[in-house]
């Protein structure tokens, strides 16, 4: 009993210490801001991997896995990016404005922040799991979204809320900042990270399925 309880406090130290690297990591490599995806994309490698059980060496995952999928995790962050600018654009152009105009843009708005709020839960993970194109990457995180709501809104209030509040009442922050540094990018990402190896465990699982069927 006393070693089986060792081996659970030994799991436990080894997984935060983890989740202290990698949020250490995941905040110098999203330093030049651009690079954010990239440094999103290596956390999830590592974390899907941590909870997956599979060894791995956390640093050097961490940056082997930026590296690698760099250029894929920057142009959909940057695309990312760019449909927040638009949006904010239409935002200020409605702002002088009235009447169906007003009405139009409103519509066009809810519709692209819909969109983009449906495919980001799932988008990097992708590109830490799959090798896929740019396009098939975001159609996929869009369709996993959809056929897996329940996975999709534990993933997106895990990330949003915490964000939201943090903007909404900065006291909170100014309050809490030392948890952002120390654990909060990656308990957030260890913790999702649970939620969306399952939903692709079922994604492998039916695709099995299918190709078995043939």
């Amino acid at each position: 009993m006393e070693e089986k309880s060792e081996s659970k406090l030994q799991q436990a130290l080894e997984t935060f210490g983890n989740i202290f690297l990698v949020n250490i990591l995941f905040i110098l490599f999203s330093i030049p801001i651009v690079t954010i995806g990239a440094s999103l994309t290596a956390m999830y490698t590592v974390m899907l991997r941590i909870v997956r059980k599979e060894d791995s060496a956390t640093g050097r995952g961490f940056v082997n896995a930026f590296r690698e999928n760099f250029k894929k995790a920057t142009v959909l962050w940057l695309m990312v990016i760019a449909v927040c600018v638009v949006i904010y654009g239409e935002l200020v152009y409605v702002a002088n404005f009235s009447g169906i105009v007003v009405q139009f843009y409103s519509i066009l708005v809810m519709v692209e922040a819909v969109l983009l709020a449906v495919t980001l839960p799932f988008l990097f993970p992708l590109v830490a799991r799959y090798d896929n194109t740019v396009w098939n990457t975001i159609k996929n995180a869009f369709l996993l979204s959809v056929s897996n709501l329940g996975a999709w809104l534990k993933i997106a209030l895990a990330w949003f809320a915490p964000i939201a509040l943090s903007a909404y009442y900065p006291v909170l922050f100014f309050s809490t900042w030392y948890l952002w540094i120390i654990i909060g990018f990656g308990l957030i990402g260890f913790g999702t990270s649970h939620t969306i190896n399952r939903v692709f465990k079922r994604v492998m699982e039916q695709q099995e399925k299918n190709h078995s069927q043939q």
